[in-house]
């Protein structure tokens, strides 16, 4: 009787003492407002910027930047230019992808929002929905623009799948998202006609049709280029949001871009406001180009210059905002987090983790099974003067390296939770938010530590020259 009334009394304290969240009747403990082994001043971007033996030298030209997504695009065919496309589309290769997709989700059993494994009955009427028998030999391309927000589908429906449970933040039907200016071809459409299948530059799936307006290859050029008679002149986005107006005074609301997303500029005002070109729908679906207004601190005439210190600061414009799987909510996981910092200097990286590795010349390549010693050591070689533009690669993540204080490394990261140890196991600690995190953390569970799952070291650059000439 003592022995259980202390177990209980255990108990008890251990629920006090511990912060903890419920989500579909799961337990999960939240992680402290100051991550274990940071401090209150590496919250900003000021003190890695100090820390950084270079932080305004140019690591890249727009000159080198252009080549550099060329072979992105070109050589290792990662994102692609849907302007550059073929106007005409084989049919049957698109039917056959659509059909693997739709069988791969059925076998993998995973879970509907009720709780329990989706039935068949569900794959057969996304199988309907999908309108395969309608897919032409040729399919003959449609162009257009997303108008606004828009989540991008594996299936045309708006219902969840997860992988576990009531897992509610991981929507696995959750391909990518798109902001408001976001250039589409259009390949086919659902029964309905309530969804179209889009390719963007860097993702595919399916999207809501009335979040698409109906242009042509021509629109999707003039818009990219800044062909307009005014300017000629591109805004890039450089705040962790920025607000789309329809009037000058900037309080006719229409929606939000995120981080990295450019416009046409047209025109500035006395107030601080600039004019951009918008795409918007027609009643009819159609294309139309007018003005959309945005603050001015919120953008920046062209891309800004590839420097560490550029880098540093719009990854932490981004702390503490959100996580969002595949772009859940509007907001970003690890891999749209490094695009949207990235994309601000002119950096198209692709839209994965597991492409994004792949990108900048390699530095390092780890095995699981080192010691944290020795992967903290050949880390810390590997990456010598190249701070604020490594990126770090795990199986399923990525994040920006920061560098080293007192022989542990830090990175900045879009990520929902890392595990600890506790009496009874390993329990998770949900931080769900942009983040500074110490590498170390997770040393001790079964699933290790963010250190000693690290597979690839890369630099965003292509040159042999280390970044600060040493």
């Amino acid at each position: 009787m003592k022995i259980l009334k202390k177990f209980l009394l255990v108990s008890i304290l251990l629920l006090l003492t511990n912060s903890y969240c419920f989500s579909n009747e799961k337990l999960y403990y939240t992680a402290p407002t100051l991550l274990p082994g940071t401090s209150r001043e590496m919250k900003t971007a000021g003190f890695w910027i100090s820390r950084h033996p270079c932080p305004d030298k140019i690591i890249m030209t727009p000159v080198e930047v252009a080549q550099f997504n060329s072979r992105i695009q070109n050589e290792l065919k990662l994102t692609k230019d849907i302007t550059q496309w073929p106007t005409e589309y084989p049919g049957q290769e698109l039917k056959n992808f659509l059909e693997n997709k739709l069988n791969e989700f059925q076998a993998k059993g995973f879970y509907g929002p009720d709780g329990h494994k989706a039935a068949k009955l569900f794959f057969n009427l996304m199988k309907a929905s999908m309108n395969l028998d309608a897919i032409p030999t040729t399919i003959k391309l449609q162009y257009g623009f997303v108008v606004h927000f828009a989540d991008q589908r594996h299936l045309p429906t708006e219902e969840a799948l997860y992988e576990k449970s009531n897992d509610i933040d991981f929507d696995e039907l959750q391909n990518s998202d798109l902001d408001v200016g976001t250039p589409v071809a259009i390949l086919h459409k659902s029964l309905d006609e309530d969804w179209f299948y889009v390719e963007t530059d860097i993702s595919s799936g399916w999207v809501k049709a009335e979040d698409v307006a109906l242009g042509t290859l021509e629109d999707i050029k003039k818009f990219v280029n800044a062909d307009f008679e005014q300017t000629g002149k591109r805004v890039v986005v450089t705040n962790d949001k920025g607000d789309i107006f329809l009037d000058e005074t900037l309080t006719d609301y229409y929606d939000y871009v995120r981080m990295g997303n450019q416009f046409p500029y047209r025109n500035g005002y006395d107030n601080g406001a600039l004019e951009v070109v918008i795409p918007m729908r027609m009643e009819d679906g159609k294309l139309i180009f007018r003005a959309g207004f945005m603050k001015g601190e919120d953008i920046h005439e062209g891309f800004l210059s590839y420097t560490s210190r550029n880098i540093i600061e719009q990854a932490f414009k981004l702390l503490n905002e959100p996580y969002g799987w595949g772009g859940m909510y509007g907001e970003q996981d690890c891999s749209r987090f490094l695009i949207e910092v990235f994309s601000t200097v002119g950096i198209n990286l692709p839209r994965n983790s597991k492409d994004q590795a792949r990108v900048g010349r390699e530095l390092a390549q780890f095995k699981p099974d080192s010691s944290a010693a020795t992967l903290s050591l050949l880390l810390k070689n590997a990456v010598g003067a190249v701070q604020g533009m490594i990126i770090l690669t795990l199986k399923g993540h990525i994040m920006l390296y920061l560098g080293m204080v007192d022989d542990r490394h830090f990175a900045i990261h879009a990520t929902w939770a890392y595990r600890e140890k506790g009496l009874w196991g390993d329990r998770t600690r949900v931080i769900n938010r942009v983040a500074v995190t110490d590498l170390s953390l997770g040393k001790g569970t079964k699933k290790k530590s963010w250190l000693e799952r690290l597979l690839t070291v890369n630099v965003i650059s292509n040159s042999q020259e280390e970044i600060c000439g040493h």
